[in-house]
């Protein structure tokens, strides 16, 4: 094969261009801190990265979930817990409405109280985490005008408006959560509504007896009530656990990906000084070669 001049221009053009490009290609490793630039580079560590960011972007979207969930029985229980109160407070009222030695009077005035004891229980149960209403099943927004899930007309009678249904939510691979109580089955189902009625009606009325009777049907009441806040503290728990496992994902696929894509630096540190040392040799001999004539020979 002959060798001319323009062959051994070309072969040092190539060459000096090869170098060139596994210079750019090595600072960008280093720079970008990820092995490969384009799909060519790695296709197959590129393809098992994809999936890795597939899985943190479902672990990711199931984190925000479980977040949200958290916030829905956090602001649930509290709602629970005032209810609690504000029946601990009309038993009390109703004991001291019971007492021998106090007259009609008296028991009247307390009426007042136990009747704002119910408007707020109504009011408790109308509570919202945002723009949605939380003891309304899943019918959480779109009441007519004036209407909320719980309202009481003038007597004192409560009417509830909302559904029965559950509100769930992705929180893992496969696995929907309930976040949600229903009004019906928590506060009517409690008799709340009508006991605290009962025992205005009663201290309008100056009926002991009939007020002794509702201080057994408010004990009643918060039994059920107490036994509402341990099923969403139950819920609370396993979106706790849930947000553990999907902590523990995150961190196990990040550090997976990260084996996959990010560059060794000490690696690629080795590789650039190699390649500029070829790079320098090549430049030399090409500075040589491009020197030669046929005048050198003369």
């Amino acid at each position: 094969m002959r060798v001319t001049m323009t062959t051994m221009y070309n072969r040092v053009k190539t060459d000096l261009s090869r170098l060139t490009e596994r210079l750019d290609r090595t600072n960008a490793t280093i720079s970008s801190g990820k092995i490969y630039q384009t799909p060519s580079d790695a296709p197959v560590k590129l393809t098992h990265a994809l999936g890795l960011r597939d899985n943190l972007a479902d672990v990711e979207q199931f984190k925000r979930n479980i977040t949200y969930g958290q916030g829905w029985v956090k602001a649930t229980e509290n709602t629970l817990s005032g209810v609690e109160e504000r029946l601990q407070r009309a038993k009390e009222l109703a004991i001291e409405g019971a007492n021998d030695t106090i007259n009609g009077d008296n028991r009247r005035a307390i009426a007042q109280e136990v009747k704002n004891i119910l408007e707020e229980v109504v009011s408790l149960g109308n509570a919202k985490l945002g723009n949605r209403y939380l003891l309304a099943g899943s019918k959480t927004t779109d009441y007519a005008e004036g209407q909320k899930p719980f309202v009481m007309d003038r007597d004192g009678n409560v009417t509830y408006l909302g559904n029965q249904d559950s509100i769930e939510l992705d929180v893992a691979p496969g696995i929907r959560q309930n976040i949600n109580l229903d009004g019906k089955s928590t506060l009517v189902d409690s008799g709340a509504f009508d006991a605290l009625k009962d025992l205005y009606d009663s201290l309008m009325a100056n009926s002991q007896p009939n007020i002794e009777n509702a201080i057994k049907k408010l004990d009643d009441s918060m039994v059920h009530i107490s036994n509402q806040t341990a099923r969403i503290g139950a819920m609370a728990n396993s979106l706790d656990v849930k947000e553990v496992v999907m902590d523990s994902q995150k961190i196990i696929n990040t550090q997976i990906l990260s084996g996959v894509e990010d560059t060794d630096l000490i690696e690629a540190i080795n590789n650039l000084n190699a390649t500029e040392t070829a790079y320098q040799a090549a430049l030399g001999a090409a500075s040589k070669v491009m020197k030669m004539t046929l005048a050198d020979y003369i």
